[in-house]
Parts: C-alpha cells; structure tokens; sequence
C-alpha cells in the first residue's frame, strides 16, 4: 500500500510536515520529471526549475494558503520552491508536446543534470531500438441513483502513467483550519490528485490534448484539484474550474455525496460541462462534448481512449441499479480487447520514459467518505479502503 501521510495545522506547518516525512519519495519525483522534461523538451533541471517559478505570482493570486505550503514542502525535503512549484506545474510545463517525443538536445540535458548532481533513474537513458509508447491515459467510471445498489454515489479511476512513478505515490489526509479534511492520492511533491473531502465532494482526473495547449501560463490542473478538495459545496467546485483558463487540456470528474455528477471537459478556451445519464458517467482521454472536441488533437495510433471509454460505459450500463464496490472493481480491473484495455500492463519493448501503465486504481465511496485504493495495476492486487 502506498504510505499514508497525515499533515495539520497551518500551510506552512503542514508543508513542513508533508515534506520532511516524504523526502526520499520527492527525491524519485524529481528524477522522474527531469528526466521527463530532458526528453520531451530538451531542457535540464535548472531550466525547468526557472521557468517554474514564473508561476509564482499566478500561484499567490489565486491560491496563496496552497503556495505557502509548498514553501513549507520545499524546506521540510530539502529542495528548492522552484522545484516543488516544477512538480506541481508539470502538466502546464509539458503541454502541446507530442506523444513520444524524444527531443534532440534530451542526451546534453541529461548531461547537465549529472553534472549538478540532479536525482536520476537507472534506466534514464534506456531508449535506443525501443517503442514509442503513449503519454498516459486513465479511465473514469462514476455512478449514483438510480444506477447504484444502496443509493451511494461511487467514482473510479485508473490512473494511468509512467510505472517507475509508482514509487512515489502517497495518500495525503489533510486537516487545516477553514477548509473541510481530505483524502488525496498524489505524488510526491505534489499537492493533491485524485481525492475526496468531509464535505462529501471528490474528484478524478483525466488528460485531454487540445491544439491550444501550451500556449499561455494558465490554472495549473493539480492546484485546482487541490481548491476544488478544498470546496465545501458543488457549486464553488463549479466556480474553480471556470476562475481562470487552463494551459493545458484535462477533464475533472466531480461527484458529491449527494448525488452529483458533473465532468469538466478544460481547455485554454474554455469549459464544457458533462452531465450524467441515469445516473452514469464514464470518461477517459478524448473530448465528448461537440465544442471541446472540435479543438482537440487527433488521437495518436497508440491511444486506447475510445476503446476504454465504450467498454467502462458498457459495463456500467450493464450493471445499472446494482452498482456498489465488487462492480467498480471489476470495472477497473477489465483486461477486454487487450492490450488495449481499461486495466493496462507495462510493455517491455517500449522505453522507460514512454513506457506506461495503471499505476493503481482507486473507487470512492462518498457516501461513507472512504477512497479504496489498488496500489498497483488494479488486477494484481486488493483494494484496501483508506477512511477519512
């Protein structure tokens, strides 16, 4: 199971805290994003790190409590803002680059990195003769009534990524004075992911790619994740995710324990809305809303996004009415039309910085505010339930 961190009190404490006891696992973070950003932009650390902070007035405008517990991060692990800002903006930072790409300056960034004694992987320069793999994709699964056995409201996600990142996931609960506790599962470094909250609001995640991506400074997706599990009702959720344009392409999953369910298809252009059907919501890397999908990329031959997708709203349409935990899991654990399947295995003949997987899965039940997590690929292991 992933390590379970409990930090409270004020921002900056709880950053303290949160990085002293996660120190080692934001190490593997930062080797795995430098070696990330060597590949796909030719850029070294430092560079990375500078342009990083450019963010740091946007981050003090809209979420200043938030950037004072990376301050708090930062000093508690031993690293500089500017990287923990890096970890938290890297969506932003990577956005409107192309699937695969091995940028030709990726060997002198490497390079540069050693030489200043950068956190590196084994297998970082590990790429000759191998596959292009894809940039990571997740399928989302949410239910509520009519569609559940016991009138609860379920949302379920792969979170599909690089497998060696699997190292340095965490469960973060947070206790903080003015904002509801939460559960959040993330990596390292970073402030939140997918998660849920007391007030009975979670969220999920999925990466969309549009042709704007990239292209301004915007809301990094991570940060409003963490204001969006900071929100004690769904209509101040719905106000984050429209407060300011995005840089990059995504889609946030919401639910409520009420009974909501809501997908936010964001874009540099804006946000579309996504509403349930009789109580079902699926989701995975492609845009389903006419306007979105109009400026989206076209998906990559390696994409599986339109083969999950059909086959996660089949299966919840099969087992509408009677959806509880047992459904969710098999859901997630589905291996139909492999390898291009909602439940994802590693290919060996695909290099390391392109080689991606599930790298867990996690089902939240809301109405008893409990996250049960697959700390793996979700076929191979259990899902332990983590209670806020």
């Amino acid at each position: 199971m992933f390590p379970l961190i409990t930090i409270s009190g004020e921002p900056y404490e709880r950053g303290l805290q949160y990085g002293a006891a996660a120190a080692s696992l934001i190490r593997h973070s930062i080797a795995n994003y430098a070696r990330l950003f060597a590949y796909r932009r030719g850029m070294a650390w430092e560079d990375v790190q500078r342009e990083a902070l450019t963010y740091e007035p946007l981050l003090r405008e809209i979420a200043p409590d938030v950037l004072v517990e990376m301050q708090g991060i930062a000093v508690g692990a031993g690293r500089t803002l500017a990287e923990i800002i890096a970890l938290n903006v890297r969506t932003e930072l990577l956005a409107g680059i192309g699937v695969g790409v091995h940028h030709p300056d990726a060997a002198l960034a490497l390079a540069r990195n050693r030489a200043v004694g950068v956190p590196t992987h084994a297998e970082s320069g590990a790429t000759s003769g191998l596959s292009v793999g894809d940039d990571g994709e997740c399928t989302t699964a949410a239910a509520a009534p009519p569609a559940t056995a016991n009138d609860e409201v379920w949302l379920a996600q792969t979170w599909d990524w690089q497998g060696d990142q699997r190292a340095a996931c965490i469960i973060l609960r947070i206790d903080g004075p003015g904002i509801p506790s939460f559960l959040t599962l993330t990596e390292a470094g970073m402030v939140a992911k997918i998660g849920l909250n007391q007030a009975g609001i979670a969220v999920g995640l999925n990466l969309l790619r549009s042709t704007t991506d990239g292209q301004r400074q915007g809301m990094p997706v991570h940060v409003l994740l963490r204001l969006m599990l900071q929100a004690t009702d769904v209509m101040t959720a719905r106000r984050l995710a429209k407060q300011i344009p995005a840089g990059g392409s995504s889609c946030i999953t919401l639910a409520s324990a009420d009974g909501q369910l809501l997908a936010f298809e964001i874009t540099p252009t804006g946000v579309a809305e996504l509403f349930p059907h009789e109580g079902l919501l699926a989701h995975a890397n492609h845009c389903l809303d006419a306007t979105t999908a109009a400026g989206e990329c076209a998906l990559e031959p390696t994409s599986t996004s339109r083969e999950r997708y059909g086959r996660a709203w089949t299966l919840l349409q099969e087992s509408a009415g009677r959806i509880g935990l047992d459904v969710l899991q098999a859901i997630l654990r589905d291996h139909e039309g492999a390898p291009r399947c909602i439940c994802r295995h590693p290919d060996p003949r695909i290099a390391a910085v392109d080689r991606n997987e599930s790298v867990c899965g996690v089902i939240i039940d809301l109405s008893h505010r409990t996250m049960h997590v697959a700390a793996h690929i979700p076929c191979q292991v259990p899902f332990v339930p983590v209670t806020l």
